[in-house]
């Protein structure tokens, strides 16, 4: 759970324990608070992330660590905003599909 969006959701149909899925008890808005919270502490590093998404076009735009196919930073990947993300992950999809033999 080291991907906000994930991590988010996550808390916000779980938490506290017991609640249900379609009761939930946590706002939206807090589960993402927390969910940054939580992720903003530090985290051991582990070898081999870059070898994870070897087509970085279908890298999730949340994770948390490089290397990327745009130019956006890693704390902007780490706790947003996403839309200029998907937006930019879109065009280069689209110019990748067109420039493909």
């Amino acid at each position: 759970m080291a991907r906000i969006i994930t991590l988010a959701n996550f808390i916000h149909f779980n938490m506290p324990h017991g609640v249900e899925y379609l009761d939930t008890q946590i706002s939206a808005e807090d589960a993402w608070d927390i969910a940054a919270y939580v992720l903003s502490h530090p985290r051991p590093h582990l070898a081999g992330l870059e070898h994870d998404f070897p087509n970085l076009l279908t890298k999730p735009v949340d994770t948390p660590y490089g290397p990327y196919a745009d130019h956006f930073s890693e704390l902007q990947h780490k706790y947003g905003p996403f839309p200029p993300i998907h937006a930019e992950i879109e065009r280069l999809r689209r110019e990748h599909t067109f420039h493909a033999p």
